[in-house]
Order: structure tokens, then sequence, then C-alpha cells
């Protein structure tokens, strides 16, 4: 998604999305909620994987609220504007995660 979101493909960033939306839903599903095991995306190198687990992590540890912080603290690319438009979402309670 990351090289999609920075070449401004939106298509191919709509269809990886899209594919990362239906991941998700399945872990969330699956008995003992099984988005943990994304866990320790949020130490991977690559901005986006990090900013996607902690998107998908929020409810589940503090270390996702850590973690996107770090990345809204990164400047003006595109995941910094995302992490902070989220956290700013989830302070004013119009965004709460799942």
């Amino acid at each position: 998604m990351k090289r999609a979101d920075d070449w401004l493909e939106d298509a191919a960033y709509n269809r990886a999305y899209d594919e990362l939306d239906k991941v998700m839903a399945e872990l969330q599903v699956r008995p003992g909620d099984e988005r943990q095991a994304l866990l320790p995306l949020l130490a991977h190198p690559n901005i986006q994987v990090r900013l996607d687990a902690a998107i998908a992590t929020l409810t589940l540890s503090a270390a996702a609220t850590e973690a996107m912080q770090g990345i809204a603290s990164l400047g003006y690319c595109s995941q910094a504007f995302s992490a902070k438009r989220m956290l700013r979402a989830i302070e004013e309670g119009t965004w709460k995660p799942t």
C-alpha cells in the first residue's frame, strides 16, 4: 500500500486496502481475536505496515497507541497525517476503534 500511496496509484491503493480490510475482519472474528498476531508489526521498518498494524490493534494494546503517536510525529508524509487524524478523532470521540 505504501508504494501505491507514494506513487498516487489510487486503484492499486484501494485494492490493497480492501484486501487488508478483509484480512483484519477475518482475524478479529477468529477465537481469541487473532489480531494479536499483528503486534510484532508495530516495530516493522515500513511505516505503512506499522500504521496498519497500529490501527488494527488499537483496542488490544497500548503499544499500538504509542506506535501511532510515533508515526504522527514523523512530519508530513501521508501516514503521519493519517495517524494524526485518527488520534485526534479518538481524542474527540468521533471515532472509536473496534
